[in-house]
């Protein structure tokens, strides 16, 4: 199996970068890829929280994608689900962990096999 077929999703990415404003340097959150193909898999679906103030869920999955992309934990992740293959029908945000590499097998009997997993948490307010 090659994984750039398994791609059925793809992925925004929003980071923190420095901004000067005068002499002081601040922080704000900029797109730094759009489009990227990737997948989520092992999708950890939670019943909704109930609580007082207010309903919320929390899901913990896993990000597939080339290595050559660039994620790094705390980055804002936007996942369009199937629209690298024209379904795309729910967007879920999340914020990624540490990357963790996947370089080809030894031997690289099987190429096209070389991705990253990214953990992702997803934590939303109920609407």
């Amino acid at each position: 199996m090659n994984f750039a077929d398994w791609y059925t999703d793809t992925v925004d990415i929003w980071r923190e970068v420095d901004v000067m404003d005068g002499n002081l340097t601040r922080k704000k959150r900029q797109q730094i890829y759009s489009g990227i193909p990737c997948r989520i898999y092992q999708n950890d679906s939670k019943a909704v929280q109930m609580e007082q103030t207010a309903a919320s869920v929390r899901q913990e999955s896993k990000l597939a994608c080339d290595n050559s992309v660039d994620i790094r934990a705390g980055d804002e992740l936007l996942v369009h689900r199937g629209a690298k293959i024209g379904y795309e029908r729910e967007k879920i945000r999340a914020f990624a962990g540490d990357p963790n590499y996947y370089y080809e097998p030894f031997g690289a009997v099987k190429l096209g096999l070389a991705h990253q997993e990214i953990r992702l948490l997803q934590e939303e307010r109920v609407k």
